[in-house]
């Protein structure tokens, strides 16, 4: 698979949103139903928890990568999983490699990601909020191999 350079994996995702005619995009959002993250240098998002409303209709989760090395060093990515699938969701990932940003394709698991981003981009993913669960345990971590570990916070139903 050829890999995509920031600039066209940016064109791409934003292509495919528009393609998909997103109401999320397409309207504006009320604050409580989104949120922005940072995937710093040091292996760590700037948020260790995240709380979401049962009152949104979709989530959205902003993406910034803060450092300056590209994705194939050290990229960020936001993926979300029941806290009960997380540590299989990353195994299985590192077998599908970098090409796809160390990432299962079409596994049911990922409840939502955002693509392999490098210093300095940001990215978006909007997921149904009616898919999570009151009570049930979620975990947001950062694919990447060496970042899955440390580079993790829980997600929090609320409402």
């Amino acid at each position: 698979m050829k890999l995509l350079t920031p600039g066209i994996r940016h064109l791409a995702c934003s292509a495919a949103l528009a393609l998909l005619g997103s109401p999320a995009m397409s309207q504006p959002m009320d604050n409580a139903c989104q949120a922005t993250i940072q995937g710093q240098p040091g292996k760590k998002f700037d948020m260790t928890e995240l709380r979401v409303s049962k009152r949104c209709e979709q989530f959205t989760v902003h993406l910034v990568h803060t450092g300056k090395k590209p994705w194939q060093a050290a990229g960020h990515n936001w993926v979300l999983t029941k806290s009960q699938d997380t540590e299989d969701v990353i195994r299985e990932g590192l077998q599908s490699g970098p090409e796809k940003a160390w990432l299962s394709r079409g596994d049911a698991r990922i409840l939502a990601a955002t693509q392999m981003l490098s210093g300095g981009e940001h990215a978006s993913v909007t997921f149904p909020v009616q898919r999570l669960v009151q009570g049930e345990d979620y975990t947001y971590f950062c694919s990447f191999p060496t970042h899955a570990q440390p580079m993790r916070g829980k997600l929090i139903v609320v409402d």
